[in-house]
């Protein structure tokens, strides 16, 4: 553990996360090595230092320990033949995936819309430049559409005139 993860901790709370994350001992086996009452140590490990000691020593020894012991069985059952193929197939994509090299999946080819309000000034002139014959062309429905009013009767009502 890191001084970080245990500065704020008693030493008899560094032993309990010590016991805990590093020996994989249970709270009530680790409150007993640690000098606690086997009921206190619930209420122990609630307290904000101990639980983030504890959250954070559980990242450091993943990073340290179970990460790269991890790796070193996946990468053994990925070279012994006696593994299924299925299974060293399934492994395979898992540790690729793990390690940036993932499929597009559907989603991700397809093309990504913002919103128009969510677009910046450049996305927008880029947008309509891509876009620009399709909204002509939308203008030019929209305009034959539209009736003229400039030449209506007189037996209009005045506001429409």
């Amino acid at each position: 553990m890191t001084a970080l993860v245990t500065s704020d901790l008693t030493e008899q709370q560094r032993e309990l996360v010590r016991y805990i994350v590093v020996q994989g001992k249970s709270p009530e086996e680790a409150a007993n090595l640690a000098g606690y009452h086997p009921k206190s140590v619930y209420r122990t490990l609630r307290l904000p230092a101990v639980a983030a000691a504890v959250s954070e020593s559980i990242q450091l020894d993943l990073a340290a320990v179970g990460a790269p012991l991890a790796y070193r069985v996946a990468k053994s059952l990925l070279q012994d033949e006696k593994v299924s193929a299925r299974v060293r197939a399934d492994l395979s994509m898992k540790v690729l995936d793990r390690a940036g090299h993932i499929t597009p999946t559907r989603k991700d080819l397809a093309p990504q819309h913002k919103a128009f309000a969510e677009m910046s000034r450049d996305e927008l002139a880029a947008f309509i430049e891509r876009n620009q014959a399709e909204i002509d062309r939308f203008e030019a429905e929209l305009a034959s559409r539209a009736k003229d009013v400039s030449t209506q009767t007189s037996t209009e009502p005045a506001f429409l005139a």
